[in-house]
């Protein structure tokens, strides 16, 4: 089975994502509506953020996580640099964020299509891979509402920069606190990102011959790498 347009693979992406893969196969155009609701969830949540947080509370917080070891001249130097950009932080958190989405997908999307030749009878070209790297990336629109939700529900606008990454690992499990060595790394791997790990993997599964724990490796493999390596510089 497979969705029958982009609309409904919007909501099969997320209830029976094989289905949304198998229509995006043949599929034209389908992948701009999935980029534009991220787009526009990830604006959302930068936005309701910033224009609802206390802006002093925000620089506070970004001046410790700049300045754990800084002595007290540093730590004022930092406050009075991160001070000029304090009213064009949403700008920069969204048009950052959506970069970053099109930079990191544009990476991933040439390690799909090279690992993809494995399989002889997968013959899709690069923007394909592209396509179906946004459509991984779907889980993020629920991590953005998530964060709307949360400010929107806030007792006061004292908001933790944190907020943004409710589901990671650290908040969920570990609990870290700022300064510790895996504190950030921790931070940075949520749910989320492995909800997008096992899409990938149907994805491959639906676009290639490869069976699912080929697809699963291959899918977690750039994960894998990134964390060991920095887990290997933060233990050197």
């Amino acid at each position: 089975m497979k969705s029958s347009n982009a609309l409904s693979a919007c909501i099969d992406i997320f209830i029976s994502p094989s289905k949304a893969f198998n229509g995006l196969k043949e599929a034209k155009g389908w992948s701009w509506l999935a980029f534009a609701l991220l787009a526009l969830t990830l604006a959302a949540s930068a936005y309701t953020f910033y224009a609802t947080a206390d802006s002093q509370f925000i620089l506070d917080q970004q001046v410790a996580a700049a300045s754990v070891d800084a002595t007290i001249g540093e730590k004022k130097m930092i406050r009075q640099s991160m001070e000029q950009s304090l009213d064009n932080q949403v700008w920069f958190a969204i048009g950052g964020g959506i970069f970053g989405l099109l930079f990191i997908n544009a990476l991933l999307s040439g390690y799909y299509m090279l690992i993809s030749k494995q399989d002889p009878d997968a013959n899709y070209g690069y923007g394909a891979w592209y396509g179906f790297g946004v459509w991984s990336m779907m889980p993020m629109i629920i991590s953005s509402l998530g964060v709307v939700a949360l400010v929107l529900t806030a007792s006061n606008n004292e908001l933790p920069i944190s907020l943004f990454n409710y589901a990671s690992i650290n908040q969920l499990l570990l609990g870290l606190e700022l300064g510790d060595s895996f504190y950030t790394m921790m931070e940075s791997l949520s749910i989320f990102s492995l909800w997008s790990i096992a899409l990938v993997a149907i994805g491959l599964k639906c676009w290639t011959n490869f069976s699912f724990n080929k697809a699963l490796l291959f899918a977690a493999l750039p994960t894998i790498m990134i964390y060991s390596i920095w887990t290997i510089i933060i233990v050197a």
